[in-house]
């Protein structure tokens, strides 16, 4: 896809900021968690600033689109 894409919906934690991230969204949206929990978005920050740095990452950018699958069917 040539466009920027954006996550939205069900993002609770980082840990589901980094799935839109690494399946090819640029940026995530935080909704409805905001209202379990005022803070999520400082925690998914924090969450994301720790994975990058516990695994070497030195930039967001390098998690986007970083997720790589098995090409299963063939278009033809």
């Amino acid at each position: 896809m040539k466009i920027p894409v954006i996550g939205m919906g069900g993002i609770m934690d980082f840990k589901d900021a980094l799935e839109f991230l690494m399946v090819g969204a640029r940026a995530v949206e935080i909704g409805t968690a905001n209202f379990v929990n005022p803070r999520v978005t400082l925690e998914v920050i924090e969450g994301i600033r720790t994975y990058c740095a516990e695994n070497g990452i030195r930039e967001i950018g390098e998690i986007v689109g970083s997720l790589k699958t098995e090409q299963v069917c063939s278009r033809e």
